[in-house]
């Protein structure tokens, strides 16, 4: 009797077992993105990859500096915007998930670099004067790379006479989305001194810059115009003002031509020539200023001016400047020279950034 129930509990295990595991849901591990690409957009970063083949499927997006996803509803498509609201270096994995099981992180991206920089220290040294430029550079906090305030300290000493000027000033800037519109210049004391509106056409290219006195009259305007062979002709209809021509490559202004009326019939015309090399200038990240016309992607290594006058040459110049840069290829320090075609050194500079 005993051996009959021994057998029919272990009979009874094993129909319960076999039961169980023929009633059991499978569990299907989704697989994860192959590739992931981000790529820097201003103040934010564009984050796609390549997208997981099945019915049902959805993904989140992690970050390098968190363990956290950043989305906060399931996405269902290969994309991803994510918003920094602090400068550094980050990288992005992206895990697909299916009927609530969520796979192994994905490859990871390329590094992704948001560098600002937080103070610029410029100081110059001529025959004449030995200058001192200061500024402390600090941003909106809605849009990291959106400036809101440039602090200017100017130190101006004359070489003969030891005389010393020290100059402070505040700019402040006006976005509209992702343009600059106005920039506000302050005294110390917070005394408005003058003001500059950007217009710009609809390519989104500066079209003219209205440069406005404390009581907001107009005291200039600067007009521009797109030419068919790439050219960028300046006009400005301040007294004693005549053309300029702006010739760009790949962010950088290469070649930079103006022509100043000199009485009646006479002009005086200098051409700058310039070479850059292939590394981030530290404005390269600051929104709304590489539509300017005043600041270049990258950094002058070299060039040369000829000056002019009624179409002889009067006199030349070259500069040739060395860089040092940080780990990610930004700018630290900067030195330069200019030189006379006689050879003699007429100015000596040195500039030192440093990036939040």
């Amino acid at each position: 009797m005993k051996k009959n129930i021994t057998l029919l509990l272990i009979s009874f295990f094993l129909l319960v077992s076999c039961s169980s595991d023929e009633d059991s849901p499978v569990i299907v591990i989704p697989l994860s993105p192959t590739t992931t690409q981000a790529v820097l957009n201003g103040g934010s970063v564009n984050v796609t990859w390549s997208a997981v083949e099945g019915a049902g499927i959805t993904y989140n997006v992690y970050r390098s500096d968190s363990p956290l996803k950043l989305n906060t509803v399931p996405l269902t498509e290969a994309k991803f915007t994510d918003v920094l609201k602090t400068t550094g270096s980050f990288t992005y994995t992206i895990t697909s998930n299916l009927g609530g099981v969520e796979s192994a992180k994905g490859v990871i991206s390329e590094k992704v670099i948001l560098e600002l920089p937080k103070t610029t220290t410029r100081e110059t040294i001529d025959k004449y004067y030995d200058t001192k430029y200061e500024y402390a550079f600090t941003y909106d906090t809605s849009d990291i790379t959106k400036l809101a305030t440039v602090t200017i300290n100017l130190t101006d000493t004359n070489v003969k006479t030891k005389e010393v000027k020290i100059i402070k000033s505040i700019s402040k800037y006006t976005y509209t989305g992702d343009f600059i519109t106005k920039i506000m210049s302050y005294t110390d004391d917070n005394i408005l001194k003058s003001s500059s509106e950007y217009v710009y056409n609809e390519q989104k290219k500066l079209k003219a810059v209205i440069a406005k006195k404390a009581d907001g009259s107009i005291n200039y305007t600067i007009s521009y115009t797109y030419n068919e062979d790439g050219t960028i002709t300046e006009t400005d209809d301040s007294p004693g003002s005549g053309p300029a021509i702006y010739t760009f490559e790949k962010g950088n202004l290469v070649k930079y031509s103006a022509t100043t009326p000199v009485g009646v019939g006479n002009e005086y015309v200098v051409v700058t020539n310039s070479v850059y090399d292939s590394k981030n200038g530290s404005n390269t990240n600051v929104a709304g200023l590489n539509l300017l016309l005043s600041y270049n992607k990258n950094n002058s290594i070299s060039s040369s001016s000829v000056y002019n006058y009624n179409g002889e040459i009067e006199s030349t110049e070259t500069s040739k400047s060395n860089y040092i840069y940080n780990q990610n290829g930004y700018v630290l320090t900067k030195m330069k020279s200019v030189i006379t075609s006689a050879g003699v050194t007429i100015q000596t500079e040195e500039t030192v950034v440093t990036y939040y």
